[in-house]
């Protein structure tokens, strides 16, 4: 059985940047709520993009832990075992896209890009549940 490693080191880097992400939300978090728009909490759509990285980032990298460990155990072949590791992997572009629009707003430069973050998660999500599906068969 093979531990995946890459997923176990990944979901450790991105809990760290998540944490560090909402640190700073946190430590930059003013008074404006409730705010002079009659209790609204307003802020700007970068600061927003932001936030969404750090809320992103963390079930991102819970997700890259919990792979660390299911995939040796999917009905896969090593080949689709590995891919399956390295979407997981590549799925970090999301949140970081997320991050860099929101540091470039209002710059439309990393608009796109999250979704290919994105589309690495439904693939991987699509590979787990054929391995889960392979796996059951397989033992019954």
């Amino acid at each position: 059985m093979k531990f995946y490693k890459r997923n176990a080191i990944t979901a450790a880097i991105l809990f760290l940047l998540s944490a560090f992400v909402g640190m700073s939300i946190g430590m930059n978090y003013d008074i404006r709520f409730p705010s002079e728009y009659e209790g609204h909490y307003m802020i700007e759509k970068g600061e927003a993009m932001i936030r969404a990285a750090h809320t992103h980032g963390m079930p991102f990298a819970l997700y890259n832990l919990i792979l660390a460990f299911v995939i040796p155990f999917l009905g896969l072949s090593a080949k689709m075992k590995n891919l399956t590791s390295w979407f997981g992997v590549l799925m970090v572009i999301m949140p970081l896209a997320l991050f860099l629009r929101g540091m470039v707003y209002p710059a439309t430069t990393f608009d796109y890009l999250g979704f290919v973050g994105a589309t690495f998660f439904l693939v991987t999500s699509a590979l787990l549940l054929v391995g889960a599906i392979k796996y059951k068969q397989s033992k019954i």
